[in-house]
């Protein structure tokens, strides 16, 4: 009933009404298998049908003349799974392009998060991310209710700049301002060039909240733990043309334990880590290989081996279509050593549909 009064109202709306508006979105999902191997004991191998992050959108644009527009989007999850809900829940803003370059408000990916394209090349379920996917190079990526401004391209270069609100960031503070304000700076410097790029990606937070795996999450996210000047800085280099992909990353992420009576205050966190990922076009066949490395971190000044780690994926797509692939790859990852040392193994078949 639902879907015929969509399509009504659909076909009602005037022709020039739609002639802006483009629907569009990914279905993408498969059958996972993963086991866990912590401080020396197996788990049982878990299969799962997974959803790998389908969505759907609208976008549109209206042409105000002398090459200005008005542009907006809308995206949501739509997990074959039906495990998510609630419009806008992907990037989804409204803004102004024109020569001066493009200017967007909303629920915007970070600079981080768009570097991330060439970095992670791989399809998995949330539950395997870290394992099928470079999950944990990618911890520094979200999306964050912004304000961001894209630069046109010079030469071959562009850059972005972009600020989140410390009242958007901690909505349950803003009349008071009783908490550290957790605003976020955002940049980032883009150049291509015959196949050629390298990127730059930072953002830097004077107040911060990180779970115990350094991920950066909301104020009061139970078992986060407060830091102070939060940075990550991302550099990634690459080749893209003639069938071949080539890209290497290095990230450098670092922060003070802010924790308030706490011994350790003021100690720093920090880890470098580096990826690379190489593929070639064979026809319809796209081998891919990646592998991913992340040094002894720092934890209140002191090195901790359980955060270095090691990783490997393989895998291939191939294209039945300019729209639709059929997916398979295989993960490792170790992660510790010696007693603390963690293995995880996964693969997965799938298929994904571009619309």
């Amino acid at each position: 009933m639902k879907k015929s009064l969509i399509a009504l109202t659909l076909a009602a709306l005037p022709v020039a009404a739609m002639a802006d508006v483009t629907l569009y979105g990914t279905i993408k999902a498969g059958v996972e298998v993963s086991r866990v191997k912590d401080h020396g004991e197996k788990s049982k191998t878990a299969t799962q049908i997974a959803d790998f992050g389908s969505k759907i959108g609208f976008r549109g644009q209206e042409d105000f003349g002398n090459g200005v527009k008005a542009i907006w989007q809308l995206e949501q999850k739509a997990s074959i799974a039906g495990t998510d809900s609630k419009w806008g829940n992907r990037q989804s803003f409204i803004g102004l392009k024109g020569d001066f370059g493009t200017v967007r408000a909303g629920n915007l990916n970070t600079v981080l998060k768009d570097s991330g394209d060439n970095v992670n090349a791989w399809e998995s379920s949330s539950n395997t991310e870290n394992v099928l996917g470079l999950g944990t190079i990618g911890r520094v990526e979200s999306r964050k209710i912004s304000v961001r401004y894209d630069s046109p391209v010079f030469a071959g270069f562009s850059g972005s700049v972009q600020y989140a609100p410390r009242d958007n960031a901690n909505d349950l503070d803003k009349y008071t301002h009783k908490q550290s304000s957790r605003e976020s700076y955002h940049a980032g410097l883009k150049y291509e060039n015959a196949g050629f790029f390298g990127q730059y990606a930072g953002s830097f937070a004077k107040y911060a909240d990180l779970k115990d795996n350094a991920e950066s999450v909301a104020v009061g996210t139970t078992g986060a733990h407060p830091v102070k000047d939060y940075q990550v800085h991302r550099v990634v280099a690459g080749y893209d043309a003639n069938d071949l992909y080539v890209s290497v990353a290095g990230q450098y992420e670092a922060a003070k334990n802010n924790v308030v009576g706490s011994p350790e205050i003021g100690k720093k966190h920090e880890q470098t880590q580096v990826a690379a990922t190489a593929a070639y076009r064979f026809g319809n066949v796209t081998p891919r290989v990646s592998y991913a490395h992340g040094f002894k971190a720092k934890v209140n000044g002191e090195k901790v081996a359980s955060y270095q780690y090691d990783q490997v994926i393989v895998g291939a797509d191939y294209d039945f279509s300019k729209r639709t692939s059929a997916l398979v790859s295989a993960g490792w990852l170790k992660q510790g050593k010696g007693a603390e040392k963690v293995e995880k193994t996964a693969s997965m078949v799938g298929l994904r549909h571009k619309f």
